[in-house]
């Protein structure tokens, strides 16, 4: 577990979307009596779950033990709900599959603190084992499409309007990390990080949009999964704290889509 410098305001910062990323519950399977979370941190998102399927047992799980203990604390009196301090890995050894295997920005956590892309397809691979037949694996993070990677597309306006209102310090900690601020696709991913300065030292350091649409496309293939929905857009709070802090348009703000939604099902 990385430390985390201030794990209360991380934890708030994590719910403050919670609407948002309970977009996730509508793909899953209204008959479904198992679910897991992934990643859970302090279980916001895993409880308004177990609320929604209230006939499902809901499981979550995450590597930070302080975090679990708080989940564990605030979320006791949910009968259909428990919390475990276990790796992904682990629960193979057991019995139990799941109607649902839920990752709600946690993939690009696998990436940064483990071994890149080989550490997501693990995540995934484990994952898949974990279903039940026709299960789900339901993806939300922050993903970008590979065009906008290879494309290299320039956008001089936003970067002027970034610089212009934003202390240089962390621009320069960015681009020490992820080199010079000047395409879209690091601009999108810059736009995603420079708000979490309270845990900065970790935060910058994390690859937010590491794994593209295309290349989860290709690990479910390889799994032999079906993609049963994809979407990408950006998230309305996001949208607002952008213009109100570099002042950006609509017409800039359409190209930073780098909210992603994955549902794929095993056979």
């Amino acid at each position: 577990m990385h430390s985390i410098s201030n794990a209360q305001i991380y934890l708030q910062r994590l719910s403050k979307p919670l609407a948002e990323k309970l977009v996730i519950a509508k793909f899953i399977k209204q008959e479904v009596s198992t679910i897991l979370d992934v990643g859970c941190a302090d279980g916001a998102i895993t409880a308004s779950i177990a609320d929604l399927f209230p006939n499902a047992r809901v499981t979550g799980i995450d590597l930070n033990q302080d975090f679990i203990k708080i989940a564990q604390k605030k979320w006791k009196d949910k009968n259909n709900l428990n919390f475990e301090n276990i790796y992904l890995r682990e629960l193979l050894a057991r019995q139990e599959r799941f109607d649902s295997v839920i990752f709600c920005s946690v993939l690009h956590e696998f990436y940064s603190y483990g071994e890149g892309i080989s550490s997501v397809l693990k995540a995934l691979a484990d994952a898949h084992e974990l279903l039940k037949p026709h299960g789900r694996i339901i993806i939300r993070d922050m993903i970008l499409y590979k065009y906008t990677k290879e494309a290299n597309l320039f956008s001089e306006t936003i970067i002027q309007k970034i610089r212009r209102h934003e202390d240089p310090h962390y621009i320069a900690d960015f681009e020490n990390q992820f080199g010079p601020l000047n395409e879209i696709h690091k601009i999108n991913h810059y736009l995603l990080k420079y708000w979490y300065k309270e845990n900065w030292e970790r935060e910058s350091k994390e690859n937010y949009v590491p794994v593209t649409f295309e290349e989860y496309n290709s690990i479910f293939s390889l799994l032999g999964m079906k993609i049963q929905f994809e979407v990408s857009y950006t998230i309305p709070f996001l949208e607002q704290k952008w213009k109100e802090d570099f002042r950006l348009d609509d017409d800039e703000i359409k190209s930073l889509r780098s909210t992603g939604i994955i549902v794929a099902e095993k056979n």
